[in-house]
């Protein structure tokens, strides 16, 4: 089935859901006809006017860069200035591809593809068709640049990062193909793509953009979105088998602080708990005589929300990133003849620090979210906490249940020595801890750390790609904390329907059982269908056992969104996480 092509157009923006599809599922993607003409007609008026004025120094056109602006080609014969002009662009990306470290993901360097091509296609760039299209054309092909994670300060553009991609459409350099990574140029012709010799200002134009960072932060975004619909699906888990109320999610209790990220939370934690008959076989305070939940359930959808506002912000922000013009010089039309796009205007388009802040942002968010996972993570394994689940929720076997029957009963010996040798969900809670510090210890705030550059003349940087990669980091950290938490909740719901009863506070404040049926044992409707999804991963654990590659298989269910699709099957109608 042949897929409808994204079209990047002058006249047109694209979304980041639009960028998402071409980055990771292969969309193809074309340039306008009427975009590609428009090229050609600006791309000849700068021609021309540099031509015309020999006499005046156009920075990225004849000059140096960075601090090299004073040094000029102009002054050569014609025949050697052009060719001056091509080796001028063509040693600034050679010159400039210089990252370090392991290989960016290729998905954000796809994105990045894509978001570069978007901003020169709008016209400022003064950069031919041929250089849009055949970076377009690298896409569709399936050939990713081989990019160094480290060595740009998001300002003065991504210059590393997008070197490297601009040295893939010189068919220099090293790229991705098939899987295989191999030589540029051997890539591009087994795909028929001839590389581009480039002319004056096209390389400038090429690697000055905050593209890297903002690609960063749009696949970033759509990792968060699915991570915070599964922390409201936690979080209403574990308010039911905790014995919880639901009444902090009320739509008409947060319409008095009317916050539209919590009530957009509240209102997803109170659809996922609702008709669940565990909750109203505690709706009176018999059970433990508590009025309130802890913050971390009372006060979840007050967290959530805000991260969910955070969410919202840097979605807006990345969606305009992705639709401007972010090199250096930028073409401007004419004061004297606005048709003619002649106008070589120095600006600071290239600085990612909004990309930055709103990075930064989303780090904050995972680390609100993994301190609400981890302090309830650690009183599930508190038996004085967790009403009645038991010490690190271990599996009531027959003499367990037998002897809260009749604690007089003589075998309570033998009782204690099963109880003693079972560690069973102790040690998760300790991963939810070490996860949750990690995560913490990502979120130095590097935009405010700028390190002068350039011999001063870059002297204010943003640092927003350091940001974006530990936020990267950041959310494989918190989709981890997550699945342990959704183990903690499938097994204490396990635990719940063994015991068919609940701790109960008689009248005389003496502590006893009150039994339960089968069914009041159940979870909401969609609770239980989560519990079934959840079960496809991990099992209960009636016996210890290495959990850790049921984790890790529940943390990739996490990532992909498992739960989060089974919740909406079920009929939950998250809709998307912007308020």
């Amino acid at each position: 089935m042949t897929r409808t092509a994204l079209i990047i157009s002058a006249d047109r923006d694209v979304a980041a859901a639009d960028v998402l599809d071409v980055a990771l599922n292969g969309r193809p993607i074309r340039l306008a006809p009427q975009t590609r003409r428009m090229l050609t007609e600006r791309r000849g008026q700068i021609e021309r006017y540099v031509r015309e004025h020999p006499e005046e120094r156009a920075y990225g056109f004849n000059t140096g860069f960075g601090h090299n602006v004073h040094l000029s080609v102009n002054e050569l014969p014609d025949k050697e200035l052009q060719a001056a002009l091509k080796e001028l662009q063509r040693s600034l990306i050679h010159s400039h591809a210089s990252g370090v470290g392991p290989d960016a993901d290729i998905h954000v360097i796809r994105a990045t593809m894509v978001l570069r091509a978007n901003s020169l296609a709008r016209g400022h760039s003064a950069v031919r068709p041929v250089v849009v299209e055949t970076l377009l054309a690298l896409v569709n092909a399936g050939i990713t640049p081989a990019v160094p994670r480290y060595g740009t300060v998001s300002a003065s553009g991504d210059l590393a990062p997008l070197s490297h991609i601009a040295l893939a459409l010189l068919g220099d350099g090293l790229v991705y193909r098939g899987g295989k990574r191999m030589p540029a140029r051997k890539a591009l012709s087994a795909a028929g793509i001839e590389p581009v010799v480039l002319e004056m200002k096209e390389g400038l134009a090429l690697n000055n953009g905050a593209q890297y960072s903002n690609a960063l932060g749009i696949l970033a975004a759509a990792k968060y979105e699915i991570l915070l619909k599964t922390a409201a699906i936690t979080t209403s888990l574990t308010t039911q088998v905790m014995l919880g109320a639901d009444t902090p999610f009320r739509a008409d209790l947060h319409a008095l602080r009317a916050h539209a990220g919590a009530q957009r939370v509240a209102s997803w934690i109170a659809a996922l708990m609702k008709d669940s008959p565990l909750r109203e076989a505690h709706r009176g305070f018999d059970v433990d005589g508590e009025v309130q939940d802890p913050y971390n359930i009372r006060c979840a959808a007050q967290v959530l929300g805000t991260c969910a506002e955070l969410l919202a912000r840097a979605d807006k922000t990345f969606a305009i990133e992705a639709n401007s013009v972010t090199d250096n010089p930028i073409l401007l039309a004419s004061a004297r003849d606005n048709s003619a796009y002649v106008d070589i205007v120095s600006g600071g388009h290239f600085h990612a620090m909004p990309l930055a802040v709103d990075l930064y942002g989303l780090i904050q968010a995972a680390a609100m979210t993994a301190a609400l996972v981890n302090v309830r993570c650690a009183r599930y394994i508190d038996g004085k906490r967790n009403k009645g689940l038991g010490d690190d929720l271990k599996w009531p076997g027959d003499l367990d249940l037998k002897f809260r029957d009749d604690p007089q009963a003589s075998d309570k010996r033998a009782l204690q020595i099963a109880q003693a040798v079972s560690s069973a969900m102790m040690i998760p809670e300790y991963a939810s801890a070490g996860l949750t510090n990690a995560i913490w210890g990502l979120a130095m705030p590097s935009h405010l750390f700028s390190i002068s550059t350039d011999a001063g003349q870059e002297d204010h940087v943003s640092m927003a790609s350091n940001v974006g990669l530990r936020l990267h980091d950041a959310l494989d950290r918190l989709a981890e904390a997550l699945a342990i938490e959704l183990a903690f909740a499938y097994q204490a719901a396990a635990i719940r329907k063994a015991m068919r009863r609940l701790p109960s506070r008689a009248p005389d404040n003496s502590k006893g059982w009150r039994a339960l049926s089968e069914r009041e044992c159940r979870l909401s409707p969609p609770g239980e269908a989560l519990l079934v999804a959840i079960g496809r991963h991990f099992k209960v654990v009636k016996r210890d056992r290495s959990l850790a590659p049921e984790l890790a298989a529940m943390a990739e269910a996490v990532r992909a969104g498992d739960f989060v699709r089974a919740a909406e099957a079920a009929g939950i109608a998250f809709g998307p996480a912007h308020c």
